[in-house]
C-alpha cells in the first residue's frame, strides 16, 4: 500500500474545511474525496453492527524494524510509532464515550460518515507505511491530526512533558465575518524590534486593528484553515477561533523558517513585513526539539512571556506586556472595568468579575463575567475564598434587592464543574418555576465503576445526595454493572432533577442577557443549552461550542491516558452530559432514566451549538474599541426594544 494510499485513508474520515468567511455559524462541511476504507453499518446504541472484515494495522507490529538506521533517535523506527498509535487506538475505543456513535453526531452537522475505528486505523497505517521519521515534533502533528478529527473539544492531545511554544509576540482575532485582524502585542517586544532590530514603522505595521491579509505569501485564511486541521473543537466556530490564535503562539506544526513574512493592511495601503519566530527557552535542550533548534536557528526571547497553558494566557494581564485586546476582556472601557470586583480561583486567576454598570439615570444593569467554573472557591485578591456559588448567589441577590436586570458573559468560559452550571441556572430562576435540569450518561466500563465507588460514602457515614437523587452514585455503579452484564456500551441516561430558584437568591425576577461565543464550551454549554430550554434568558451572541463530553475522575483513577512511556497523553471524556427540552404540559424529569439512544438522539449537545438567539461577532470595532459593540447589543435588548423570540421571561 503506497503512502498516498495511506494519507487518503486517514483524511477521508475527516472534515473538510471550507472558508473562514463566516466563523461564528456551524456550516455544514463539504464532502471529501471517497475513503478508501469499508463503511460501518448503521451505529446502534444497544450494540454496534461488526464492520466489515478488514485487516488491523496493529497485527505484526512488534516484528516491525526496531532500528533502521535510527541510532536510537525518539520516535524514528516505525515498530515505536506504531506501536504508540496502537495503544492510543486501543484507549479510545476502551474510554472514549463518543466512540461508537461518533459517526451519527458528525451527520448531524453536515460531515459525511466517519468511523471511529477505521480512522484509528488508517493513524496507525500511516506510521507503519513511514520506515524511518527523522523529526519526532512531525508524528506529534500527525496525532494531533487524527484526534482532532473527532471534532471533540475535550480530547486534548498533548505529551506529559510539554512541547515547546513558538511565538511571534502578537495575537490575532476573527472579525466582521471573516477578517483575520491583529488584537493585541506584546509592547516590550514590538519597541525591541523597532529600535535594536531596524525594522522600521513596525509599530504602525502591528497596529491594533489592521487586517494581516498574507502569512509567508499565502492568504491568511488559507494558514488558518491549515492549522484548524491539529485543532481539537467541537464545532468549526471553535476549530476556527483556535487555530487563528494558533497562527502566532502554537506548541505544533512548527515553522520551518526563521521568519515570517506577513502583508498587512495599514490603513488601506499594503505593507508587509519580516518578523522573527521565537521559542520557548526550554527547546534547546528538549528531546523532541533540540534537532528542530539547531536546523532552524529560532532563538528564544525574554520580552515573551512563556506560559504552559495558551488558553490561559489571556487570564494574566500584565500591564507591561500585553498590549491591546484580550479574549477576557469585560464589554466595558476600560475606565468602567475598573469598577468592576474581580475573584479569583485557587490559582489567583481572574475567574469571575461582577459590578453594577451605569450607563446614564435610566440605563443600569448588573454584570456578571464568568470565565471558568473550574474553580471549588472564589476570593478577593487579599480576601478568604468562599464557595464558588456563594459568592455569585450573594450578588445576584444584591441585584434582586436593587431591582437590575442581570448581564451573563459567558463569551470565553471554558468550562469546569458540571454542579456550578445548575447552581447559577438556579440562582437565575424565577419564583415559583422550575425548569429542565440536564442529563449524563456513561461508558458502561470498569474504570466508571471504580470513579462512582471512590464517590460512594461509608456505610457508617450520612449519604452525600438523596436516595432519589438521579445521580446518586450507588445508582450509577449498580446501572453500569448491569450494563456490563447485558453488554451494553452505555448506562441509561441519568436525568437532573427539575431546577428551582436558590434558597439563597430567593427566585430573580429581572431580565438576563446571557453573551455566548464559540469559545463557551462544556458545562458553559451545558449552562446555555437549560437557560435556551428554559427561556430564561436571551442569549446574545454567537453558537457555543458545542462540547458535550465530560470528565468523570477520582482519585488515581484519572481521565487523561498515558503511554507506558510517558509519550503521549490524551484527555479522553468518559461521559456526556445533555439537556432536557421543555415540553410544554409534561411533567419535568417524569421518569428518572431515558435511554441511552434517547439521550443521543435527543438530549446530548455534542456537536451540536446552543445557538443564540440574537445572533452577533465581534467586529473591528470591537477590537479597537474595548467591546463598543457587544454593549451596544445589551442595551439594544435591554433599552431599545430589541426584538427577541416570544416566551422568554421578562422579554
Amino acid at each position: 500500500m503506497t503512502l498516498a494510499t495511506l494519507l487518503t485513508l486517514l483524511f477521508a474520515a475527516a472534515p473538510a474545511q471550507a472558508s473562514a468567511a463566516a466563523p461564528a455559524a456551524r456550516e455544514p462541511a463539504a464532502a471529501p474525496p471517497p475513503a478508501a476504507v469499508t463503511p460501518a453499518p448503521a451505529e446502534s446504541i444497544a450494540g454496534d453492527a461488526a464492520p466489515a472484515a478488514r485487516a488491523d494495522p496493529c497485527d505484526g507490529v512488534a516484528s516491525l524494524p526496531e532500528d533502521d538506521g535510527c541510532a536510537g533517535a525518539p520516535l524514528c523506527s516505525p515498530r515505536q510509532r506504531a506501536k504508540l498509535a496502537c495503544d492510543l487506538r486501543d484507549a479510545m475505543e476502551k474510554r472514549y464515550v463518543f466512540f461508537p456513535v461518533k459517526g451519527r453526531l458528525l451527520a448531524h452537522g453536515g460531515t459525511p460518515s466517519f468511523d471511529s475505528r477505521a480512522h484509528l486505523d488508517a493513524c496507525v497505517a500511516e506510521e507503519r507505511a513511514i520506515a524511518r521519521e527523522d523529526d519526532p515534533l512531525r508524528f506529534y502533528d500527525r496525532m494531533r491530526r487524527c484526534t482532532a478529527a473527532f471534532e471533540d473539544g475535550h480530547l486534548l492531545f498533548g505529551a506529559p512533558v510539554r512541547l515547546p511554544q513558538v511565538a511571534l509576540g502578537f495575537g490575532l482575532r476573527l472579525a466582521d465575518g471573516g477578517k483575520i485582524v491583529i488584537a493585541n502585542r506584546e509592547k516590550k517586544l514590538v519597541s525591541y524590534l523597532a529600535k535594536v532590530s531596524g525594522l522600521r514603522g513596525v509599530d504602525q505595521v502591528l497596529a491594533v486593528g489592521n487586517e494581516v491579509l498574507e502569512i509567508d505569501g499565502r492568504p491568511a485564511a488559507e494558514v488558518v484553515e491549515e492549522l484548524a486541521r491539529f485543532v481539537p473543537a467541537s464545532s468549526r466556530g471553535a476549530r476556527l477561533e483556535r487555530a487563528v490564535d494558533a497562527v502566532t503562539r502554537r506548541d505544533f506544526a512548527y515553522p520551518q523558517r526563521r521568519t515570517a513574512t506577513l502583508a498587512v493592511s495599514v490603513k488601506g495601503v499594503r505593507r508587509v513585513v519580516e518578523l522573527p519566530w521565537w521559542i520557548s527557552p526550554d527547546a534547546a535542550g528538549h528531546v523532541m526539539a533540540s534537532r528542530y533548534v539547531r536546523r532552524t536557528g529560532i532563538v528564544t526571547s525574554d520580552l515573551l512571556a512563556w506560559r504552559y497553558d495558551q488558553g490561559k494566557d489571556t487570564w494574566d494581564r500584565d500591564p507591561n506586556a500585553a498590549q491591546g485586546y484580550l479574549r477576557t476582556d469585560p464589554i466595558l472601557a476600560p475606565r468602567d472595568a475598573r469598577g468592576l470586583t474581580e475573584e479569583l480561583d485557587e490559582g489567583d486567576r481572574v475567574a469571575v468579575r461582577v459590578g453594577e454598570v451605569v450607563r446614564r439615570r435610566d440605563r443600569a444593569f448588573c454584570y456578571v463575567q464568568i470565565l471558568s467554573f473550574l474553580s471549588e472557591t472564589l476570593h478577593a485578591a487579599g480576601d478568604e475564598p468562599r464557595p464558588f456559588g456563594a459568592v455569585l448567589e450573594g450578588f445576584v441577590g444584591e441585584c434582586k434587592d436593587k431591582g437590575l436586570d442581570l448581564v451573563v458573559d459567558l463569551r470565553q468560559n471554558t468550562g469546569g464543574y458540571i454542579a456550578h452550571s445548575s447552581t447559577v441556572a438556579a440562582m437565575l430562576s424565577e419564583p415559583g418555576e422550575a425548569y429542565p435540569g440536564g442529563a449524563l450518561v456513561l461508558r458502561a466500563t470498569t474504570q466508571n465503576q471504580l470513579v462512582y465507588q471512590q464517590r460512594m460514602p461509608p456505610p457508617s457515614a450520612a449519604p452525600a445526595r438523596a436516595a432519589d437523587d438521579a445521580f446518586e452514585p450507588r445508582k450509577i455503579v449498580e446501572a453500569i454493572g448491569l450494563a456490563q452484564r447485558e453488554r451494553r456500551d452505555y448506562t441509561p441516561a441519568f436525568l437532573e432533577g427539575p431546577v428551582r430558584a436558590s434558597d439563597a437568591v430567593g427566585g430573580y425576577e429581572g431580565r438576563v442577557v446571557v453573551l455566548t461565543s464559540p469559545s463557551c464550551m462544556s458545562a458553559c454549554d451545558r449552562l446555555a443549552g437549560m437557560l435556551r430550554a428554559s427561556r430564561r434568558a436571551v442569549l446574545l451572541g454567537g453558537p457555543t461550542e458545542g462540547a458535550g463530553g465530560s470528565q468523570q475522575e477520582a482519585k488515581n483513577l484519572g481521565a487523561r491516558w498515558t503511554d507506558p512511556d510517558g509519550l503521549l497523553s490524551l484527555s479522553i471524556p468518559n461521559a456526556a452530559m445533555g439537556v432536557q427540552p421543555l415540553e410544554p404540559g409534561a411533567p419535568l424529569a417524569a421518569h428518572a432514566e431515558r435511554s441511552a439512544e434517547e439521550f443521543f438522539a435527543a438530549l446530548a449537545f455534542e456537536n451540536r451549538p446552543v445557538q443564540p438567539d440574537v445572533p452577533y461577532a465581534t467586529s473591528v470595532e470591537d477590537i479597537t474599541g474595548h467591546n463598543r459593540g457587544w454593549l451596544e447589543q445589551v442595551e439594544a435588548v435591554l433599552f431599545e426594544g430589541r426584538a427577541v423570540h416570544e416566551g422568554i421571561a421578562g422579554f
